[in-house]
């Protein structure tokens, strides 16, 4: 009886296989975005990872997924980069936001949950984006049922060819492809809404819900060049 030997082949032997028409990617390649919430950014081992979905679940209007909006173009303004703000409600109000937040950002206002996926499908295959950040709080529910499987599948293989932030956030939880999902749990009170941006992360409550590592086993990434 013949059995077959498990062999492992390391990079180099597969780039004999392969060809040299592919680069390497490994898992120091990803960098991380500090939210600027302290007890998110603890939650996450640091903060966000580019290459990564993550789904934010704000499931009432005083949960404080305003602020994580605003905390999150606040991490971009930071890294002097670019944001893309997807508003798949047409809601965002520009004049509530520090004027300061609003020179990083390109807003692009839809009229549907549709519109919003192909923006950000698009969105996903620019390089110079720091951030791809999705807003569907507002949108039709029934729409969002709607949604096949393989749009929200799609979204994260595109984000993980990049090295942008992809964050959605949702009234619900509800894509599957979500590598990271943190529900937002608490209630924010007037008094605390009304304070200074710093202070009122201090008020959220979280609760993570999924958190995956960009890469498992023992292979690298391969990343198609060109």
């Amino acid at each position: 009886m013949a059995f077959a030997r498990a062999v492992k082949l390391e990079p180099d032997c597969l780039r004999e296989i392969i060809g040299e028409g592919i680069r390497w990617a490994a898992q120091t390649d990803r960098e991380t975005l500090r939210t600027g919430i302290d007890h998110i950014d603890r939650a996450l081992g640091g903060g966000l990872s580019t290459g990564v979905l993550c789904e934010f679940v704000a499931s009432s209007p005083s949960s404080g997924g305003q602020t994580l909006l605003l905390h999150l173009l606040e991490a971009m303004r930071r890294e002097r980069r670019f944001a893309a703000l997807v508003d798949g409600a047409n809601a965002f109000d520009p004049q509530t936001t520090p004027a300061v937040l609003l020179e990083h950002l390109l807003w692009v206002r839809c009229e549907s949950v549709g519109q919003a996926l192909q923006v950000t499908d698009a969105l996903l295959r620019d390089g110079n984006l720091g951030m791809v950040l999705v807003d569907l709080r507002d949108c039709d529910a029934w729409a969002l049922r709607r949604v096949p499987t393989t749009d929200w599948y799609r979204l994260q293989r595109l984000a993980g060819k990049s090295d942008m932030v992809l964050a959605i956030v949702t009234p619900r939880a509800m894509i599957p492809s979500a590598q990271i999902r943190i529900a937002l749990t608490g209630s924010l009170s007037v008094a605390q809404s009304d304070a200074a941006l710093s202070e009122v992360a201090k008020g959220l409550e979280c609760e993570v819900l999924r958190l995956r590592k960009q890469e498992t086993g023992e292979f690298p990434q391969m990343i198609q060049a060109g």
